[in-house]
């Protein structure tokens, strides 16, 4: 008697192995229409418990490609009008660094303001004032909350 040699099908397995795909890739669509869709994002930048902020509360500086936004008013300054002693922003600095130790600046920096970035940190660091920084996403909106409040509404 003749052994028949084995022989393996293996569409079984292609046909999981296509299922598979399909469904990955149906995910993948799912996932990139609903991102595409989604609105803006709001982000606060919340300060750590664990920094050297000693109580001090948080005054908060935006740096874009056109300038700088003080927040919670939302005032720009220009970046051409950065290096100017009396820019909003250096009046600003100046007003922080009479109040002495109870407020630090935090620099939320977009991806385009890097530029403007470097200018601001230096303002704030010749004022001896303590910073901190923090990148920040092009599509996030920036929350800060009101004087008193430690969080958004």
């Amino acid at each position: 008697m003749r052994r028949q040699p084995l022989q393996l099908d293996l569409f079984p397995f292609l046909s999981i192995l296509a299922c598979t795909i399909g469904t990955l890739i149906l995910l993948v669509v799912v996932i990139s229409v609903s991102s595409l869709t989604r609105e803006r994002t709001t982000v606060q930048i919340l300060a750590r418990e664990t920094a050297q902020n000693d109580g001090r509360a948080p005054r908060y500086l935006e740096c874009r490609r056109d300038g700088v936004v003080i927040h919670p008013q939302r005032q720009l300054v220009l970046q051409s009008q950065l290096a100017s002693n009396t820019s909003l922003l250096a009046i600003y600095l100046a007003n922080l660094r009479n109040r002495g130790d109870r407020e630090y600046v935090i620099i939320a920096v977009r991806p385009d303001g890097f530029p403007c970035f470097e200018q601001v940190r230096e303002q704030v660091e010749r004022a001896g004032l303590a910073i901190g920084y923090e990148p920040f996403n092009a599509e996030w909106e920036l929350c800060v909350p009101a004087p008193g409040r430690s969080n958004c509404p």
